[in-house]
């Protein structure tokens, strides 16, 4: 099978890179501006350049054909259009990924793919759910061969699922490391599904080249559910440090004017989550993950130890943390008084 993908070193495609290029029936390209290339597994051939480039991705493969491109990097309907140009008649399968930020989340817990989308907050949602329309249109118009697949949060050994951080995630085991407060939305206790990437994986590579997979949609996600108090609790655990939380409501930190929390909390983080997963378990009957979060978070802990250089302290977000919570505690002081 020939297949392209778009992107390849990031969180969620360098396990699924890894996979089909251990295949030895794959002929597996990767396209990309080259900058971590050193991660691909030595059976790729890389293509160096930007998606975002047409003209040049055009010339570049010209005299190509795919069984399936798969694009890792597509966020705008701008991006979608261009893509379906550049791949009409090019490939017999296009994977798109999306995300499950695009379904409507009020008044809802439960979902599964034909869940109504329409994401009120979230930008990055809106922007992906545009580009699922396009996607969708253009199979219907021109029999664009379009498979979708809706990830939750998906994490890996240098990146984890956290509530507030900074620019990295180091920057709150820090903090708990030295023993400070951390800042949690809402009171820690309502639902989120994460997956390791390497789980994903398990449930992505069957849904390529898989043609009883195109015009659907897949949410490819962990059956684990736990509270955000639980993945702080493990961290606290791990670490061998007291769990020490400030829990500020979702509607105060979305005004932020320093982070974009209205997008990562109130668009994504502030939303209980539960998915069923019982369609990609048809498409891909052995998907099972195996890796809990507190595995994973412990995974993310011996990578980090083992790269000391990516414990990067972030000044800016503790310093901000130490201000919004000395200003929180004291505003909460004067609410106690009149309660």
């Amino acid at each position: 099978m020939k297949i392209l993908i778009i992107g390849g070193t990031g969180t969620i495609s360098t396990p699924i890179t890894s996979a089909l290029a251990q295949n030895v029936q794959n002929e597996v390209y990767v396209l990309n501006r080259g900058n971590h290339n050193d991660r691909l597994h030595p059976n790729i051939i890389s293509l160096v350049g930007d998606i975002n480039d047409k003209e040049a991705i055009s010339s570049l493969i010209k005299e190509m054909t795919f069984d399936t491109v798969i694009n890792f990097i597509l966020f705008t309907p701008a991006q979608a259009y261009d893509n379906i140009a550049l791949f009409k008649g090019k490939t017999r399968q296009f994977i798109f990924i999306s995300t499950v930020v695009t379904y409507n989340h009020d008044g809802a817990v439960c979902f599964n793919e034909d869940h109504p989308l329409g994401n009120r907050y979230s930008r990055y949602g809106q922007g992906k759910q545009a580009c699922e329309e396009i996607f969708r249109k253009a199979y219907q118009e021109e029999g664009f061969p379009i498979t979708i697949v809706r990830p939750s949060q998906t994490y890996s050994n240098d990146r984890i699922p956290l509530s507030i951080k900074g620019k990295n995630c180091y920057s709150v085991i820090k903090r708990m490391l030295e023993g400070k407060e951390v800042i949690i939305h809402g009171d820690g206790n309502n639902l989120w599904t994460c997956t390791h990437a390497d789980d994903f994986a398990k449930g992505f590579v069957p849904l390529v080249g898989n043609p009883d997979t195109i015009n659907e949609a897949y949410q490819i996600v962990s059956d684990e559910q736990v509270s955000w108090n639980m993945i702080y609790l493990y961290l606290a655990k791990l670490l061998s440090v007291p769990f020490k939380p400030v829990y500020m409501t979702t509607d105060l930190l979305s005004k932020s004017k320093t982070y974009a929390l209205s997008e990562s909390i109130q668009g994504d983080k502030q939303f209980s989550h539960l998915f069923d997963t019982t369609k990609i378990k048809q498409a891909a009957p052995d998907f099972k993950c195996a890796i809990t979060i507190e595995k994973g978070l412990a995974m993310y802990l011996d990578y980090m130890e083992k790269h000391p250089e990516l414990k990067q302290a972030d000044e800016k977000f503790d310093q901000w943390c130490d201000q919004v919570i000395a200003a929180y505690k004291l505003a909460m002081k004067s609410v106690e008084e009149v309660l």
